[in-house]
């Protein structure tokens, strides 16, 4: 064990790194931005406890309203721990310098260690801050610490948990994988991670209101979903149910046993954690560092010829083509985007459970999807990826801006929009005949086609190339505008597809009309764009925080 002020100074060595990361604005601050984050985390349980605090709940409306501050305590966790995917590792400075000094391997692991969980400590703390402040007062029987004490202990396991197995996956994956096929599963695995947590997120009232009937009927579900275990160990330690008939019922039996699977899961989890990364730390922390970067020459002899072809038939330009590549490498490789999209995956996925449980398959579902995936490439389209590198684009730049826009649009279409709705069409085709999949398929693409057109119209920027200021948004508006967007777009387009789907003639003039809405929309895009020589670099316009630019030489 190295010295406590070696030990230290490893430690706060760590911790600072985690603040050494990307602003999105040139003017932004890291550690603002975890200020604001944590900010953030914490408004969500501040904001429930108050609107609970008026209300009353008893037995299992008391279960599934903890049931909703646990899964929240364990997304929290899970996201920033998404986020810090390798955080367990040393980077490659920290590598090259500390490694050749006489530190022990585990000395350096526990220093790790250690900065990450006081980093995901703070999150949590920042989580469920308002959430153990109000509690006593939302139970409200019982001694206040007693109250507060089993809340804020239930909350740290369920958090501590969802790190510890995030992390266990990484060490299973870094262990069984090795230089670019690590790399590749490891973004997929990064990518579809924070979908599902985000996903269970928003699909936690739905099943903390269901969990006495799951309960009742014993479902295997439960054992399926760690969020109720901890809800289980939550009523093992302080009984909602069980307190008004002893000895409990069967179903109350039920939800006190999944408590065992809690302190199980916590210690698997745990055993997992050190087994996958203590044995072998310097050869994975080699392995990580080592593993190559994606070729720079693109994919394999297929795929070139294939890109090629598709370059040819698709993009003539060669700004265009320029464009249009950028985007998908960009996507690929950088880290913030993938999981920015990733969120917006985990919220399509948690609307399609939401219809799916409310009455099987839904007309809505295809449309519902191309609207939250448009959106969110569009949102993410805005957040730069390296600004310091704009330059290629800005000292190449040609007077006409329609090729830049039009290889984004074209992006979305290839990359987004269709290989949306084969996946869906190849489903479809196991309960429907290929005339009414076709006919779904040729309507998702054109209705997703112009929300495109329309969502993108203002858009005169390379994406991923422009400054961005957060507080420039006015989310209230845009909160409405998606909400209303969203209702309108998917459920009267789903029921004008069921109309069209029976009405030939109407269908023939909906397409039509629909080619003759793009048209309008490509002329009033051109007319935009005609008085606009130059793309957008610095989203400057009038944001709703300024700053005085005292630093400015």
């Amino acid at each position: 064990m190295a010295q406590p002020s070696l030990f230290r100074e490893l430690v706060r060595h760590f911790f600072d790194r985690f603040f050494d990361t990307e602003s999105l604005s040139p003017q932004g601050q890291p550690e603002a931005g975890i200020i604001q984050t944590l900010g953030m985390l914490a408004a969500p349980s501040g904001f429930v406890s108050i609107l609970a605090l008026p209300l009353g709940f008893y037995r299992w409306d008391l279960v599934a309203f903890r049931f909703l501050f646990i899964c929240y305590s364990m997304v929290a966790m899970g996201v920033v721990k998404v986020f810090e995917w390798d955080a367990l590792f040393p980077d490659r400075r920290d590598y090259l310098l500390l490694t050749p000094l006489p530190l022990r391997v585990f000395t350096l692991f526990l220093a790790k260690i250690v900065a990450l969980g006081i980093f995901l400590g703070i999150f949590l703390a920042a989580a469920n801050f308002f959430g153990v402040f109000f509690w006593p007062s939302i139970e409200g029987h019982g001694g206040i610490l007693a109250i507060a004490g089993t809340h804020l202990a239930v909350m740290f396991a369920a958090g501590l948990f969802s790190a510890l197995a995030i992390g266990s996956l990484q060490g299973v994956l870094v262990t069984i994988f090795h230089g670019a096929v690590y790399r590749k599963v490891s973004v997929c695995a990064q990518t579809v991670v924070m979908a599902v947590v985000i996903m269970f997120l928003f699909i936690s009232p739905l099943m903390g209101s269901s969990m006495a009937e799951l309960c009742r009927t014993n479902s295997p579900l439960l054992r399926w979903f760690p969020g109720f275990w901890f809800a289980g160990l939550y009523e093992r330690m302080r009984p909602a149910v069980s307190q008004v008939a002893w000895p409990p019922e069967a179903a109350e039996q039920v939800l006190r046993g999944l408590g065992i699977l809690a302190t199980r899961g916590l210690w698997v989890a745990l055993a997992a954690f050190l087994l996958a990364f203590l044995p072998g730390y310097r050869r994975h922390a080699r392995r990580v560092l080592e593993a190559p970067n994606p070729d720079p020459r693109g994919p394999g002899p297929l795929g070139r010829w294939l890109v090629a072809t598709m370059d040819r038939l698709l993009l003539g330009d060669p700004v265009e083509c320029g464009v249009f590549h950028f985007i998908g490498e960009t996507i690929g490789r950088s880290t913030k985007h993938r999981l920015f999209l990733a969120t917006y995956g985990g919220l399509g996925a948690a609307l399609v459970v939401m219809m799916l449980a409310s009455g099987g398959p839904s007309p809505r579902i295809p449309l519902t999807l191309s609207f939250i995936l448009i959106s969110g490439l569009r949102a993410a389209f805005n957040f730069p990826s390296d600004l310091r590198a704009n330059w290629a684009f800005q000292v190449s730049e040609t007077s006409s801006l329609e090729a830049y826009v039009r290889a984004t649009r074209k992006w979305v279409l290839v990359y987004a929009i269709v290989p949306l709705f084969l996946m869906l069409a190849a489903i479809g085709l196991a309960r429907a005949p290929w005339t009414a999949v076709l006919f779904q398929f040729a309507f998702g693409v054109t209705a997703s086609t112009v929300l495109m057109e329309a969502l993108f119209l203002g858009f005169r920027k390379v994406p991923f190339t422009c400054s961005h200021f957060p507080g420039k948004v006015n989310l209230v508006l845009l909160s409405v505008l998606y909400v209303f967007g969203f209702t309108l777009y998917s459920s009267y387009l789903a029921s004008l597809e069921a109309w069209l789907a029976a009405t030939p003639v109407a269908a023939a003039l909906f397409f039509a009309a629909a080619i003759a809405g793009l048209g309008a929309l490509g002329r009033t895009r051109a007319r935009l764009l005609g008085g606009q020589t130059v793309l957008d670099y610095e989203d400057n316009g009038n944001p709703a925080v300024c700053t005085l630019g005292l630093t400015e030489q």
